[in-house]
């Protein structure tokens, strides 16, 4: 568990966590206490100005088409994986037809 996830359990009453870890991948932990780590695929980094808003924005949508948090996760992951390899913010954002072969893919 990571200095920051850690704080942010202590201050917040069962909440749901989740910290990135840049080319790390990310970490959850559920309100129960459970911890998931999912690790980041290997790229080539171009530019990584975007890939925290990306993989927030992904993760919302999956979490609210209702897939499970692992599944959303690893999509989420998938879709930060795609912005960090082109410059720029917005225009690095991956549209949902990359963000799915990707997280269909092996990682």
């Amino acid at each position: 568990m990571t200095a920051a996830s850690r704080t942010a359990r202590a201050r917040a009453v069962r909440a749901e966590v989740v910290v990135t870890l840049g080319g790390q991948g990310c970490v959850y932990l559920s309100r129960d206490g459970d911890r998931l780590r999912v690790p980041a695929r290997r790229v080539c980094a171009v530019d990584t100005t975007a890939a925290g808003d990306t993989f927030v924005g992904a993760l919302t949508v999956a979490l609210g088409e209702g897939r499970p948090v692992a599944d959303a996760l690893t999509w989420a992951t998938a879709a930060s994986a795609l912005s960090v390899q082109r410059p720029g913010a917005s225009s690095s954002m991956p549209d949902r037809a990359a963000i799915d072969r990707v997280a269909a893919s092996p990682p």
